[in-house]
């Protein structure tokens, strides 16, 4: 028999391709917006450019799908992980309190980042640093025993103190 028709390995063995986080969205769209803008009113600052500005959602969707989609949530090669991730940005504006579940005009219905990123008195700036704030959330709650464990040995040799929270994302970053 010919060694070929025997694969010693699975074909999801051969792929090369990186996973890609949740985080790794938030920090995306993030960036996104840095380079190509921010906008209010839309998922898209719709002016016949292939990379617009966008809102938060919007960016989102581009870090997700690579492409302007009419309803990144709704459709587009990888609606899941866009949704994964606004899903996410909402539970974490809630958790910071930034948005309030039956509080003023929010109810449990209209909680979503795109009216958040609407807001009178927005920034651009504000959007981005709360998108890497999330990421940075997500990759503390998802840490492996192992990267926890590798950040605390590497940070012994260097020091006393304590490890932090602090301390693991920017050892993370610096990967």
């Amino acid at each position: 028999m010919n060694r070929t028709q025997n694969p010693t390995s699975s074909a999801a063995d051969t792929t090369t391709e990186p996973t890609v986080t949740l985080a790794d969205t938030l920090r995306g769209a993030a960036r996104y917006l840095e380079v190509r803008g921010w906008h209010q009113g839309d998922y898209y600052a719709y002016n016949d450019r292939a990379f617009p500005g966008a809102c938060v959602v919007g960016a989102i969707g581009m870090a997700a799908h690579g492409e302007v989609r009419f309803c990144p949530i709704l459709d587009g090669p990888n609606v899941r992980d866009c949704n994964r991730a606004v899903a996410y940005l909402t539970g974490y504006l809630i958790d910071q309190g930034v948005i309030v579940a039956d509080g003023d005009e929010w109810t449990t219905e209209s909680i979503n980042p795109s009216e958040w990123n609407d807001r009178d008195g927005q920034t651009p700036g504000n959007v981005i640093a709360t998108l890497r704030a999330a990421a940075d959330e997500y990759d503390w709650q998802h840490a492996s025993d192992d990267d926890l464990k590798d950040y605390c040995d590497w940070h012994y040799t260097r020091t006393e103190e304590p490890c932090t929270r602090e301390g693991f994302l920017a050892w993370r970053a610096a990967r």
